[in-house]
């Protein structure tokens, strides 16, 4: 059986479950092809000390998540603090010895840095997450790319000559966020909950050729308008910073309702709720995937699609190819946001129907990562 190793993150995010989610939609994609699926998460000190846990019980808290997506014992935790190193659940030597016989690792944002494990896996591959900031990035700091063999992201226009940052020789594959459909049944009861959406007000930024690329705050911003221009309620359970209170003043004197996400969707299974609950998501992306026109796609809007929740989001590219139009929305401007929003109340069934079904045609999870894993060289 061909194993893989997926390094990513989760445990350090106990209250994230959007976070959560993302690592074992692959999880669960992989072994659905029948691939023995290992997982490797990378708890650094700052985690835990903003949580004020030990490592110990930071793991206690995901370990029901192995259980549920069928790890069983075939994870571990490397956990790094200013003084040492240490292992939980699989020991360091069973963790160098899958490296050695592992087929292939899928390296999310290339989180895993270290070049003692690197060395000793053959194929290594590079999971962008962030298309356009990695890409500018790579030209302006030593990411050590040379280090993977292969290389993956989620910006379906990267090294297309609409992309405009050169990718420096790399030959990046485009892929979509998958989504276990198994997981993510569709919801037959009438949402009670608005248009929603879950996820940061800010995050990274970056510049090039004097040109300043942000977060999705300055996005959200160009529509501070937009409650204004539909009947339709809005909610944002965004994490915005107490202290951002002219931003919050302003998103609330403008009609958008703010809620903590760590209170409506906290961990695993509250984000699964508030999404299902919701009657589909408004949001917008960061303005580097959309000013970049990066093709980037969320892996929280697979989950809304799923539910056969409508969405309606910013485009960045994707629509080229991604179908829209039905349960799939998209818009540039704050009329065509209004006008989506319209659209999906007005014909809700049809839409919901759609939604699904472009989750099942498009982002399905073994759908996704067979694709990835053969053009990584791997039969199933």
């Amino acid at each position: 059986m061909k194993k893989i190793l997926i390094a990513g993150w989760g445990i350090g995010y106990p209250e994230g479950g959007g976070v959560q989610w993302f690592g074992m939609q692959y999880v669960a994609g992989l072994r659905a092809l029948g691939l023995e699926v290992f997982w490797l998460d990378l708890l650094g000190s700052d985690r835990v000390e903003e949580h004020g846990l030990t490592p110990e019980a930071m793991i206690d808290l995901f370990r029901p998540q192995f259980d549920r997506f069928g790890l069983g014992d075939r994870w571990v935790v490397r956990y790094e603090d200013k003084i040492s190193t240490r292992f939980f659940g699989m020991t360091e030597a069973r963790l160098h010895g899958l490296c050695t016989d592992c087929d292939l690792l899928i390296n999310l944002s290339g989180h895993l840095q270290d070049d003692e494990l690197l060395r000793r896996i053959k194929r290594r591959a590079y999971f962008d997450l962030d298309p356009g900031f990695t890409q500018i990035w790579a030209h302006q700091v030593n990411m050590r790319l040379e280090r993977f063999n292969l290389f993956f992201t989620v910006g379906l226009n990267v090294g297309r000559p609409e992309f405009a940052i050169p990718t420096r020789g790399i030959a990046w594959q485009p892929f979509v966020p998958p989504v276990s459909l198994v997981d993510w049944p569709v919801q037959t009861q009438a949402p009670s909950l608005p248009f929603t959406t879950v996820g940061q007000w800010r995050g990274e930024f970056a510049s090039w050729e004097n040109q300043y690329y942000g977060p999705k705050s300055d996005e959200f911003l160009k529509l501070i308008e937009l409650p204004r221009k539909t009947s339709q309620p809005l909610e944002l359970a965004l994490l915005i910073h107490p202290t951002e209170t002219e931003d919050i003043e302003k998103l609330q004197a403008h009609g958008w309702i703010l809620k903590d996400p760590y209170q409506v969707a906290c961990g695993i299974d509250g984000f699964q709720r508030y999404v299902q609950q919701s009657r589909g998501e408004f949001s917008v992306a960061k303005s580097a995937y959309v000013r970049l026109r990066t093709g980037w796609f969320s892996d929280r809007t697979v989950c809304y699609l799923a539910s056969g929740r409508p969405a309606l989001v910013q485009e960045t590219g994707f629509g080229d190819h991604i179908p829209t139009g039905k349960g799939l929305l998209t818009f540039r401007t704050i009329d065509d946001a209004a006008r989506g929003l319209d659209e999906i109340a007005a014909n809700y069934e049809e839409h919901s129907i759609a939604a699904r079904r472009i989750a099942e045609e498009v982002f399905a999870a073994p759908k996704v990562m067979h694709s990835i894993i053969a053009r990584a060289g791997i039969s199933v």
